[in-house]
């Protein structure tokens, strides 16, 4: 190649390189109002840079430019918040466009049974299928005899150990623990998984939630635990969790015995300890109104498929394997107020508080359920800002996932458009304009357009 040639050549290349729009692959959302995980106040007049999946730069409108070639897109009069995550829930298949369609961006898995937990997250991860950002512990550790089935049953020292290790080579994010674990299994299963760095996390039953704490456990589920630690003797509440729904009639029904001082006592010991909770208020008020026909009009039934219809758009496979009938309801309903207090008095103790479900259960839909807990939360004195603070930025720092739960230069794109302002009235998450997840947009009547073909 003669040198004029050589020349002429690379300054074709120095041209087409000078007309590539710096902003080519860019998305410039401008004008919402941002509410960004961290707890502070809304920010007015928002411009989020996205690209590649991720978060470039968040802004005012007009403090940055906004790069040539950028796709913009005008939000004004929306609210930005980051993408919702649902701590506690077993995640099925077909739930996972339902998520997206209300805004839940990532869900914790909770106990799925063998391999249907790291299968799922794996063709979500490659892309195979569309949903959630996926964390998934696996099948549960629980002692003998297990009683989730695909759980791992464990008598000893040695074979906890080996089923930490288990669900570190299958990949878990972390280890889940069920209700027949004793203090004798926890302290090895958390040796084990500290040492591996993997973080555990407890639905409790013949342990109390204060002893689960201080072992060093992350997140107490479904405020298992708590009536045994308040209680003199709990020896009553261990041994019910024999059986599991015996255990659960148990707990449900001695909240209403529990005063006042000890449920504040109690809230603010377990908040010094670090433990995170996930209350799932949802899951107990659904408890104690499994007898209210207005559940079979629940936000967001209309959405689950018929063939799981039976067991979510009724309560009567959960009635009677739980043998519940209209005293223990009733018992379970003089107790709502003190959970709902032990969960204010947890919060103003400084204590971690994350938004889960339990989703999918009887009359708890995918997606649609966290947007109930939004509401639990702030009935009991969250304010809306706090309560979203506990379905993002905290759900993330309890995940240890650092990329997720703010919006926020560095994050990833998962964030949902609304159409109203949460911080004024907390059911404006569900009135949902679109919802980004990897950067990518979905928009809610798409999303059951093609769930329903």
């Amino acid at each position: 190649m003669t040198v004029r040639r050589c020349a002429a050549l690379c300054g074709v290349v120095l041209m087409a390189a000078g007309c590539t729009s710096p902003g080519k692959g860019m998305v410039a959302l401008e004008g919402a109002t941002l509410i960004d995980g961290t707890g502070g106040p809304p920010k007015t007049d928002a411009l989020i840079l996205v690209k590649d999946g991720a978060i470039r730069a968040v802004a005012r409108v007009n403090e940055i430019k906004v790069p040539r070639g950028a796709r913009r897109i005008s939000l004004v009069g929306k609210t930005v918040i980051p993408g919702l995550i649902d701590a506690h829930t077993t995640v099925e298949r077909w739930a996972l466009p339902r998520y997206l369609a209300w805004g839940v961006t990532s869900v914790r898995d909770m106990y799925s049974p063998g391999d249907t937990g790291y299968a799922i997250k794996k063709d979500i991860d490659l892309g195979s299928v569309t949903g959630p950002r996926m964390y998934t512990s696996g099948p549960a550790i629980d002692g003998m005899a297990a009683t989730l089935t695909g759980a791992s049953a464990v008598a000893g020292d040695e074979e906890a150990r080996q089923a930490v290790d288990q669900r570190a080579v299958s990949g878990a994010d972390y280890v889940a623990i069920y209700t027949k674990i004793t203090p004798e299994l926890l302290r090895p299963i958390v040796d084990e998984a500290s040492t591996l760095r993997l973080r555990v996390v407890a639905r409790l039953g013949k342990v109390d939630a204060l002893t689960a704490a201080r072992a060093g456990v992350a997140s107490l589920e479904q405020l298992s635990g708590i009536v045994a630690a308040a209680s003199a003797d709990p020896t009553p509440f261990f041994r019910a969790n024999d059986i599991f729904f015996a255990g659960l009639t148990t707990e449900e029904a001695s909240w209403a015995a529990l005063d006042s001082a000890t449920i504040t006592r109690l809230a603010a010991a377990l908040a010094a300890t670090r433990v995170a909770i996930v209350p799932a208020l949802v899951e107990h008020d659904t408890y104690a109104r499994l007898d209210d026909p207005a559940l079979s009009g629940r936000l967001g039934m209309s959405d689950v498929p018929a063939d799981s219809a039976n067991r979510i758009r009724s309560a009567a496979s959960l009635l009677q394997r739980a043998g519940w009938r209209p005293a223990e309801l009733a018992a379970f309903r003089r107790g709502r107020a003190r959970q709902d207090q032990f969960v204010r008095d947890f919060k103003a103790a400084g204590g971690i508080v994350l938004t889960g479900t339990d989703a999918p259960n009887p009359f708890l839909v995918p997606g649609a359920s966290l947007h109930e807990e939004l509401s639990r939360l702030v009935a009991v004195g969250f304010t809306p800002l706090e309560a979203i603070t506990a379905a993002t930025r905290h759900a993330s720092q309890v995940l240890a996932a650092d990329s997720i739960g703010m919006v926020a230069a560095g994050k990833v794109a998962d964030l949902v458009v609304l159409n109203r302002n949460p911080a004024e009235d907390i059911t404006a998450t569900r009135d949902i304009a679109w919802v980004m997840v990897r950067g990518r947009m979905f928009r809610p009547d798409s999303l059951r357009n093609e769930w329903t073909k």
